[in-house]
């Protein structure tokens, strides 16, 4: 096994109900675009309190797959496809895409006050985030914890 690769995918627990697999990732029309970012400025200005919440797709530019797209983890599943760490992305070596820079910049201007992420990537956290704007509800495959001292 290659040492910079985490076969995060082999280590997943079985799941029965996976959703809608292998969707087509579809991109905007560049005639729409400019309507979709005047709306979410929009939203954003008028906001009180603006938290993202971000999933597997912000860090498919990095390299890392999805699980539901068209070469996610699920989809090459159900194909057959058997998902080893040579087939896996190389987490260690992921950088962050202008979409985790650009919410370091929202975070950092004071625009937006949260980040959620479902991501175990650390991806946030090389971007620059800093770690209390940042709730890793699946955890983060780079972070250790000793647990012979907790108690459950």
């Amino acid at each position: 096994m290659d040492c910079r690769t985490v076969n995060y995918a082999a280590r997943l627990s079985y799941r029965e109900d996976k959703g809608t697999i292998g969707m087509p990732e579809e991109p905007d029309e560049e005639s729409g675009i400019d309507e979709k970012i005047r709306l979410l400025v929009a939203l954003v200005r008028s906001s009180k309190y603006c938290v993202v919440l971000t999933g597997a797709g912000i860090s498919t530019a990095a390299g890392i797959s999805d699980f539901r797209g068209p070469n996610g983890v699920w989809t090459l599943e159900a194909r057959g496809i058997s998902v080893s760490a040579t087939d896996n992305s190389v987490f260690e070596i992921a950088q962050p895409t202008l979409t985790h820079m650009s919410i370091v910049g929202l975070v950092n201007a004071g625009i937006v006050k949260h980040v959620i992420s479902q991501n175990v990537d650390g991806l946030h956290l090389r971007s620059g985030l800093a770690r209390h704007s940042l709730s890793e509800l699946h955890g983060n495959l780079f972070s250790e914890v000793c647990t012979i001292f907790m108690k459950c």
